[in-house]
Order: structure tokens, then sequence, then C-alpha cells
């Protein structure tokens, strides 16, 4: 079965969909809000409700987990019914009411390990879960698949064919796991014996099936290979309780397993399951954040550029200073060529984002005097931290521009001495100026002589010098 993928992020699975718009969504597009956990996710287009997809799209293949599997079976509850059935092995007397009281006990286990696993619960049931509740009778609808299993192989071998007595034998096993798994899920001998039943399996499941059917296979031997290399060291008495001890083991792995690839392929099957440790959530805060820049994003994606906007002038109203969302309002207005609108927002959007991230106001400036080639920060500090990210960037000319004349444009800016500094640096090494960086150095003895720059001031104009004398 193929997975659904979002509609607007082809490399993120579906989890959402909505029936009207015909729009599968991820988990990218529907974040969910940890502090309202029963608020019902709506459609980013037409607010109508989600159907919710479960982890249909999201669940790992089963053959990438299969070290889970055998983790899984090291659960107290799975090495304690393990335990019991190497015990019964060495003490329980041998009559076959008793054996079929312990089979009966260890078969609802079993098929417990499947349906939790379908549920994906990382949890083992646990040994008192197999003593109590129903499915007891399980063991006996099981007895009887086998025994017509049996009975359609016995049948097979009074053909005297070879080719029908090998068809009949690997169509058995083909259609034993996709039986066994109906039995579990449904309860009924009747689904565990109808072909269209275990068809649904193997149809849901496709040529994946037989990857299945070809570990269920290996781990059914693994017991009997592994008693078998154990039987020339060790005396029987040991290795009956081993050889029991592995079949408990080897069974809760292959029940694991069988029960994931249920929940792998839900949606096929018709259930509805997420993951046991849930979708993601976020605070209120933060939920209201990704919903905002999703829905924008979705809509401009959508060609509905004005809601996309509006959506994020929404969420402004509510966050003013949120970095995030002033990012992308920022960067939709410059895309859209909304030129008046983006330059009023940058006047507050550039101190905010320089101080937490002075490279990227560096690339809003550069955006902005697309718009306007003369456009200035009016905050002295914002200048000052744009221009140093783009004196990093190389962008010399520009970062220059944002510091002249700066003690005129901010007389009262106390930290002119460190910008014209940084401007010195930059007509020295960026554009191989010597005069005009000894100017502003001169300038800043003469203007601000108790500055604590002044040791770099001289650093920088004994460095020159030397240039000045080389040249």
């Amino acid at each position: 079965m193929d997975k659904t993928l979002c509609h607007y992020h082809p490399a993120q699975p579906a989890t959402w969909r909505c029936t009207p718009c015909q729009r599968p969504y991820g988990d990218c597009c529907v974040p969910l809000n940890a502090d309202a956990p029963d608020a019902h996710p709506q459609c980013p287009l037409c607010n109508g409700a989600l159907e919710f997809l479960g982890a249909a799209n999201t669940a790992q293949p089963f053959w990438e987990r299969i070290p889970t599997f055998f983790a899984y079976a090291l659960q107290p509850g799975p090495l304690a019914i393990s335990a019991l059935l190497a015990l019964a092995s060495l003490f329980l007397p041998p009559s076959l009411l008793f054996w079929f009281i312990l089979f009966s006990v260890a078969t609802k286990y079993f098929y417990s390990v499947i349906e939790a696993s379908s549920q994906a619960e990382p949890q083992a049931p646990s040994l008192l879960s197999a003593f109590t509740g129903d499915g007891f009778a399980l063991f006996f609808k099981q007895l009887v698949v086998f025994v017509l299993a049996f009975a359609a192989l016995w049948l097979a071998a009074d053909f005297n064919s070879e080719a029908l007595h090998w068809a009949v034998t690997l169509g058995l096993l083909l259609a034993l796991p996709a039986s066994i798994i109906r039995l579990a899920l449904d309860k009924t001998l009747g689904a565990a014996l109808s072909p269209e039943e275990i068809g649904q399996v193997i149809k849901a499941m496709g040529w994946r099936y037989l990857i299945l059917c070809a570990f269920l296979f290996i781990l059914w031997q693994a017991p009997g290979w592994v008693t078998y290399m154990l039987s020339s060291g060790l005396p029987r008495v040991v290795l009956m309780p081993v050889a029991a001890f592995l079949f408990g083991y080897f069974a809760v792995v292959m029940c694991a397993m069988m029960g994931y690839a249920v929940f792998q392929y839900q949606a096929a099957l018709g259930y509805v399951v997420d993951d046991a440790e849930g979708r993601a959530a976020y605070p209120e805060a933060d939920y209201l954040r990704r919903r905002a820049l999703a829905e924008a994003e979705i809509h401009v994606k959508e060609g509905h550029s004005g809601q996309a906007l509006e959506t994020l002038k929404s969420a402004l109203n509510r966050s003013p200073d949120d970095l995030k969302l002033n990012e992308r309002f920022h960067q939709l207005l410059f895309g859209l060529n909304e030129r008046q609108r983006c330059l009023h927002h940058l006047h507050h959007y550039l101190p905010l984002v320089a101080a937490s991230n002075p490279a990227l106001a560096a690339t809003a400036l550069l955006n902005a005097r697309q718009l306007q080639a003369d456009f200035l920060p009016d905050d002295a500090l914002v200048c000052e931290r744009i221009a140093a990210a783009l004196l990093d960037r190389h962008k010399t000319r520009e970062a220059l521009s944002l510091l002249r004349n700066l003690h005129q444009r901010f007389p009262d800016y106390p930290q002119v001495p460190r910008a014209y500094l940084l401007a010195a640096r930059g007509f020295a090494e960026g554009l191989g100026q010597v005069p005009p960086a000894r100017q502003l150095l001169a300038f800043i003895r003469a203007r601000y002589p108790h500055s604590p720059l002044l040791g770099e001031v001289e650093a920088l104009e004994a460095t020159l010098a030397r240039l000045a004398a080389q040249s």
C-alpha cells in the first residue's frame, strides 16, 4: 500500500484529510495545541473538521524494526510467560487437561501481544493479563485452524502428487499468518477461516506480506535450531525447559511483528490508530505561531497571497515581537513587492531581529535597499549591528553607508567610537582605503579622548602606518 503524503509537503506523510477540499495534510500543516487536547483540528482552507488518518502513513516499516521486536520480548511479561512454559515442561504432570489449560493461557497471552502491538503500545501485556478477562477460547479456535490445515495436508498427500502437496503446503504457510492476524483482531473462527478476510490482510500488505512470512518462518524455526545446537552438550532435563523458554520468547517476537504489521497497514485494514507516544503537541503560544505559519504557507501555495498576509497580520497582533512571524511577514511582503507595507514593517522588524540574529537583519536590510536605495534604520545600535553583519559578508559599502555620519544622525548614541572603529576597519580591510580610516581614528581621538577603545585605535593606527610605509 502506497503512503499518502502531505499535499503541500510531498516529503511528509499525511496524518489528516479534508474530504471537501480533497487535501491530505501532514503534521507540518496541522499542529496540535497541548493546552487544548480535545480541540479538533480544522482545515486551513475551509475551516471544516479534519479526518484523522492515524499512523498509517507515518509508521516505520516493520522490517526496519526487527531489533525492536526482539527487545519487546525481553520485557517482564514476555519473559514471565516464557519462564512459565519452561517450568511447566519440568513440573507439570502428563495430563492432557493441564496442558490444554497451559496452552490456552499461553495462546491468550500471545494474542494479547498481537492486539497490543497493533495499537502501537510499547509496553507488553503483563503475565497477570494471561489469567484474567476473556480470550481463553482463542486456543481452541486456533486449534481448529491447525487441525483443518493438517487435514488439508493429509488430503493433498492422498493424491500422490508432489506438486499438489507442495502447493498446498506453501498456500497454508502463506495463509496462516493472515489467519492468525484475523483471529487476533476479530476473535471469531469465521474470520480466521474466511478466504475473503484472510485475503484482505494479504492484499493490504501486498508483496510486503511475503517479507513478513519469510521473517515469521525464520523465527518459527529458530527455537528448533537453537535447541538442536545445544542438544549435544546439555542433558534432557535442562534441554526441555530451554526449548520451552525459547518457544515462548520467539512466539512473542512473532506476535509483536504481526501486530505491528497490522498497525503499519491499518488504513487498508479499516483501522485508525495513532502512535502510542502521541502526536507532537505544542504550548498555546508555540501552537498559534506554527498554525499561522502553516496556514500562511498553504494560502501562498494556493495563490491566496492576501489571505496569507492577513493570517500573519492577525498572528502578529497577538504576538507582535514573535521573531518567526515577523520574519515570514517580511519575506512575504518583500516577495509580493508590497513596498510601503514592507518598509513600514521594517522599522519594527529590524530592531527585533538585529538583537538576536544580525545576519538575518542584514538580509532584511539588503531587501529594503531594493525597495528604497537610501533606506536607513532609525536606531543607531541597529545600524551598528547590521553593519558588522554586512562586513562579515563582505558587503563593505553597504555596511559603511549605515555608519556614515552616525554621530550627526544620533548625537546621543554613546557607542559612536565603537561604530567608527568598525567603519575604519571596513575602509582599511574591506576597501583598502587607508586615508578615510585614519580620519575616522583621528576623529575618535579628538572627540572621545576618554574612550576605553583608544588602545584598539592606537593598534589599528600602527597597523595602517606600517601598511603605508610598505606601500
